[in-house]
């Protein structure tokens, strides 16, 4: 695939505006906390804008003659003001933190829930590294950014406003001179925020396009080993490794003169106003406690603006996150709203490429019949598992139709269709949690003697000897299952799932070859009465077929029972013959 076409494939990425509509529905969706945070937040700037008012106030009350109880008194008001400003501002860190957390959870469970309802045809055009990418790393750091980076910035823009409005107050002069710093901040943070965010984003895509090479060298090992492709896979990890440090150089680029200017913004009013106020309090024109008030409300910016500026770039970071996070709510539903009637499958004429490839598939015509146990044999590269894909609704045909009870596959909503069909793959997941939630994915109401009679079914003896029973944890850094029992547990959800059409692309190619054929005899069993479509390489899946159908070059090209098809001397007679001599 061209690097274009790649790109193409690419998930969507939001634009801003799409963004702050996210925010706003996160946020407002949790209205009355929202504004009891931002009450609490006003306070306490309020609380900390009174110290140096207050204190100015007191400067010139001792030059007017006020006496020890009144000094006393504004300064007990002074660190009642610290100690609240304190408190208040805990109360609302602490409240924003819960805000945030359950804004982050909802974000969580809205991205999941997308991901679920995807076409799997979709997320492998868009590739394992993009997709985990935004699940893993982009989705905590909008978690991140909803729980503490956001709040941060949010309160250090409140007390920079109450600050603002606080020097105005003692003073219109002396306030107007407090804003002499803010041309250079606001188009310094202006500029700032235009260049960084595309420079996030790509930052972002490169982290993606790293952790897409990382697991194909890492799926692929053995054919890169087979083929002696260790330097070309090393120089693509290299490169891209390469390509993401030189994003990271932008954003120091960027950081190395907007944060020296971020510090000029800030001291220049503390400067400006003591001298300039200085003079005019020489001449009357103000009061040397407003100066004072007024130096230090500017000084008081240098914690919110720092904190502001500092969070700026994991502000900006968190919202290349939403952006890919995002955009993957913008890809257009499929529409699937087909309603089978009845389990049969049916394919007619197919036709069938991936991408801009050639064909694969040419004319392909196969109709197992319902109940019936359907094995789909044939050389290498001969299209069987591509069929496989088309059954279960994954691709869509380019000519001709694949359909389950009269209607076309693909058209079939996905909950109906995974109801309906379960593809079952050599690739098996085994969630971290006890082996009975992972068969209750499957059929969340299963008894435990239904658990059990499954994994019997599967031949997973293993099952018996595990500490705990069902109630043992597997998965990563518990009981870890090997290849061959993580398969029998794939296929013990089958049966618990009890679908109509069940296909086994290789689905016990893990399995010891001595047991495997018990494990497919045990599995047929389970699964009277259901149409089984077994995709094979080793031929003893085939001995116990009802209908063997040859794939050859994309067609179909000798159907019968394993009798008549070793009668015929043909294409399977050939495989057959090929089979024995190495399983012998």
């Amino acid at each position: 695939m061209s690097d274009q076409s790649t790109a193409d494939s690419r998930l969507p990425i939001a634009d801003r505006a799409t963004m702050m509509r996210a925010v706003g529905r996160l946020v407002l969706d949790d209205r009355p906390r929202f504004v009891a945070v931002i009450g609490l937040y006003i306070a306490a700037a309020g609380a900390g804008a009174a110290l140096p008012v207050m204190l100015g106030e007191v400067i010139d009350g001792i030059g007017t003659g006020w006496t020890t109880t009144r000094v006393d008194l504004v300064c007990g008001a002074i660190a009642g003001c610290v100690v609240l400003q304190l408190v208040l501002m805990r109360a609302g860190r602490r409240l924003g933190y819960r805000l945030g957390e359950r804004a982050a959870a909802r974000l969580r469970e809205s991205f999941i829930d997308r991901v679920l309802r995807l076409p799997l045809g979709t997320v492998e055009r868009a590739g394992t590294g993009d997709l985990a990418t935004r699940t893993a790393g982009d989705v905590s750091a909008v978690a991140e950014l909803l729980r503490k980076t956001g709040p941060e910035v949010a309160v250090a823009a409140i007390e920079v406003a109450v600050i603002a409005v606080a020097a105005f107050v003692v003073d219109l002069k002396l306030g107007l001179l407090f804003l002499i710093g803010s041309p250079v901040l606001y188009f310094a943070g202006r500029r700032y925020i235009r260049l960084a965010s595309p420079v996030f984003l790509s930052e972002r895509a490169a982290m993606s396009e790293i952790a897409e090479t990382l697991t194909a060298s890492a799926a692929g090992a053995g054919t890169v080993a087979s083929y002696r492709m260790q330097d070309e896979r090393r120089r693509a990890g290299f490169g891209r490794a390469a390509t993401h440090l030189g994003r990271l150089k932008g954003i120091v680029r960027l950081q190395s003169w907007f944060l020296p200017a971020t510090d000029l913004a800030f001291l220049t009013p503390a400067v400006v106003v003591t001298v300039v106020g200085g003079l005019w309090s020489m001449n009357g024109g103000v009061s040397v406690g407003e100066v004072v008030a007024v130096a230090m409300l500017a000084l008081r910016l240098d914690g919110p603006v720092f904190r502001s500026m500092m969070s700026l770039s994991e502000f900006q970071m968190g919202g290349a996150a939403l952006a890919r996070v995002e955009g993957v709510h913008l890809l257009p539903d499929d529409e699937r709203d087909a309603a089978p009637r009845g389990a049969e499958v049916r394919l007619e004429q197919v036709t069938f490429g991936y991408g801009d490839g050639p064909d694969v598939l040419h004319e392909l015509s196969l109709h197992p019949r319902p109940g019936e146990r359907l094995v789909v044999v044939g050389p290498s590269g001969a299209g069987k598992s591509t069929i496989a894909r088309l059954i279960a609704g994954i691709d869509r045909p380019r000519s001709g139709s694949v359909t389950l009870g009269g209607v076309p596959v693909a058209d079939i909503a996905l909950e109906e269709l995974r109801r309906r069909v379960i593809l079952v793959t050599q690739e098996h997941y085994v969630f971290t949690a006890t082996l009975r939630d992972n068969l209750n994915l499957a059929a969340p109401e299963a008894t435990e003697t239904e658990l059990v009679a499954a994994l019997e079914a599967v031949d997973a003896r293993w099952a018996v000897d595990l500490p705990a029973g069902l109630d043992t944890m597997v998965g990563e850094e518990h009981r870890s299952l090997s290849l061959a029992e993580a398969q029998q547990l794939a296929l013990a959800r089958v049966i618990l799932a009890d679908p109509d059409v069940v296909i086994l692309d290789e689905a016990t190619a893990g399995i010891d070859p001595g047991s495997a054929g018990g494990v497919e005899a045990s599995l047929a069993a389970a699964l009277h009465g259901r149409t089984v479509i077994a995709i094979a390489h080793q031929l003893q899946a085939a001995e116990a077929a009802d209908r063997i159908a040859v794939v050859e070059d994309g067609r179909i090209v000798e159907e019968g029972s394993q009798r008549e098809l070793l009668e015929a001397d043909g294409v399977y007679a050939d495989l057959w013959e090929a089979w024995k001599g190495v399983a012998a």
